[in-house]
């Protein structure tokens, strides 16, 4: 448990190191090759010590799981290919040793035809079959064979699997970093901003304590949807194997599959917006296979991409890394400058674990810097002024969801400071982990609040809101979330989240008919299930005072009895009538 403690201090310590988005452009072979040490170092730069490696890079097969709570749960086999640095199996067995002895090891691609075909036909259709097919990439072909000093008639299935099928390996981002250094290192710079962001995928899925708890009660394959969506620290997520094509990478169809839905609904959003219709009316005549710096805006696209947008890195330069310019972060963490009359304003409550540490400054010099960077990529399309007040506008309706989520937290603070569920806390199950949260972390990392509630109360603690609270969508303990804290989960990361991405990417009817008046029908609905749960509990203190519940009880067992004497009777005498008719 010490080393548990001790891994997650060491966690809370900043994961990064000095990458400047903004200047990641190669301009030399020197360049390239101190990019290539650092992508080929990629699991070691982002988990530096041994506690991070043994918790997300050390390969354990699937016997135990990853994260501080790696002991809690062995993984489904599928993790294998979605988090295979940690539990990629090797394959054996009859039917291996028998491909082996039909097919030399240099014969992959034959092999491959047989077994799947698939495969086969995507990497005859990319530019890893035929790196110089235009002067575009023989130029980069060329710049690769200096860096990797052999020449690349072609990239076949040994240069990212390896070389002896029976020390086959799944190609992670460290082996793609090998040719493409720049890209790799660009999409490591990510972890600057800390969560959300796609290279720490696994640890933001692993470390929530409902993941675990899932796994206790016995639903790991219910996860599949969490398990999939956070296995984004791999290239492969956005070029899709075996072609690994740039051009698909280019299209909002690479983010859609992940960001729609629920709690981040961007492919809604923008695909049903204008410049999302835009798209699909036009985009089959667009030219993808240009970079993204060298697209004028008008003529080359006549609207802008999710990558277009979030890749723009300023002054006329594009990375691997969509998370530079955010500022509302999901729009999960509480931001600065609301007169909260609710428990929010003691938010984060003293807990030191990131990404809860912390309330957003929305109008910090950083922040004020992105936001003016989004005023940038905007204005290639609109008026400077149209863009900065459509800037404005999303911080203000932003500040406007958070007033209406504070009202909604107290209202839940109220039935929790009366402890007016439908079952009484102590009677329910505990929060995911409740029972060794607090000796696992200790007041220094939960705070002494939040550490002395877990503590003392053997985890049956009601946590609500952002962000421990959105164990509210998805805990499966008895009674333990209730439909209060159910509604309100729902409001404040799904209703809200439709709002918010609704109003940034300039779609109307979700901003409001799944956004904002959904918000506003579920303060209502708060308010109504607060006033039955209240009056329940009135009714349960009435009838308990002097044995009254008791006698209720009796009172109305006779009246059930005499009820089915009667409605009997009516059936044998209406039986009789019918009988002598």
């Amino acid at each position: 448990m010490k080393l548990l403690k001790l891994g997650a201090i060491l966690f809370a310590a900043p994961l990064m190191w000095s990458l400047q988005a903004g200047k990641l452009q190669a301009q030399s072979e020197t360049e390239l090759k101190e990019m290539q040490k650092k992508a080929t170092s990629y699991y070691d730069i982002l988990y530096p010590n041994d506690t991070l490696k043994d918790w997300f890079t050390n390969n354990v097969g699937l016997e135990k799981g990853a994260g501080p709570w790696q002991n809690l749960y062995k993984p489904v086999p599928l993790q294998m290919y979605w988090f295979p640095v940690r539990h990629y199996v090797k394959p054996d067995g009859t039917y291996y040793d028998q491909l082996l002895e039909k097919y030399k090891p240099s014969d992959c691609v034959k092999c491959h035809e047989e077994v799947t075909p698939g495969f086969v036909h995507d990497w005859r259709d990319s530019t890893h079959a035929n790196p110089k097919k235009n002067p575009r990439f023989a130029e980069k072909t060329q710049q690769i064979e200096k860096l990797i000093g052999r020449e690349l008639k072609e990239v076949t299935c040994s240069d990212c699997h390896g070389k002896d099928h029976k020390e086959l390996h799944m190609p992670t981002p460290a082996t793609c970093g090998e040719c493409h250094p720049q890209q790799t290192t660009e999409f490591m710079s990510e972890a600057e901003r800390g969560r959300p962001n796609h290279i720490e995928g696994l640890a933001a899925n692993v470390i929530p304590p409902w993941y675990p708890e899932m796994f206790r009660r016995g639903y790991p394959a219910a996860q599949f949807g969490c398990d999939l969506c956070h296995a984004t620290d791999r290239c492969n997520i956005c070029h899709t194997r075996h072609k690994f094509a740039a051009s698909e990478g280019r299209r909002p169809e690479a983010c859609m599959s992940c960001h729609m839905g629920f709690d981040h609904p961007d492919a809604e959003t923008y695909g049903e917006s204008k410049m999302g219709y835009i798209y699909h009316l036009e985009g089959e005549h667009w030219d993808w296979e240009k970079p993204l710096a060298e697209i004028v805006p008008g003529k080359d696209y006549r609207t802008p991409t999710c990558q277009f947008c979030h890749m723009d890195q300023g002054n006329g330069k594009f990375a691997h890394n969509p998370v530079t310019k955010g500022v509302w972060r999901m729009g999960t963490v509480p931001p600065k400058g609301i007169d909260y009359k609710s428990s929010l304003k003691d938010y984060p409550h003293g807990i030191n674990l990131p990404p809860l540490n912390y309330s957003l400054d929305i109008y910090s010099p950083e922040n004020k810097r992105r936001s003016e960077q989004w005023v940038s990529v905007c204005s290639k399309c609109h008026s400077p002024r149209f863009a900065r007040l459509y800037r404005e506008n999303l911080n203000d309706f932003m500040f406007e969801m958070w007033r209406l989520q504070d009202r909604a937290q107290a209202i839940l603070d109220d039935i929790v400071a009366n402890d007016a569920f439908e079952v009484p806390i102590r009677q329910r199950d505990i929060f995911p982990l409740g029972d060794i949260l607090a000796d696992a972390l200790g007041p220094g990392l939960l705070g002494d609040a939040v550490y002395n509630a877990f503590k003392t109360k053997a985890g049956k603690v009601p946590v609500i809101g952002p962000i421990l609270g959105l164990h509210g969508l998805f805990a499966t303990g008895r009674n333990n979330p209730s439909e209060i804290e159910i509604t309100y989960a729902d409001m404040w990361f799904g209703d809200k989240a439709h709002a918010y991405k609704g109003v940034a990417h300039g779609q109307q009817d979700i901003a409001w008919w799944y956004g904002a008046a959904k918000v506003y029908q579920k303060i209502n609905i708060l308010e109504s299930q607060a006033i039955a749960l209240k009056r329940g509990k009135k009714v349960d203190e009435f009838m308990a005072a002097k044995g009254r519940k008791n006698v209720a009880g009796i009172v109305g067992s006779i009246v059930g009895i005499v009820a089915v004497l009667m409605f009997g009777a009516a059936l044998w005498k209406k039986r009789r009538e019918t009988q002598n008719s």
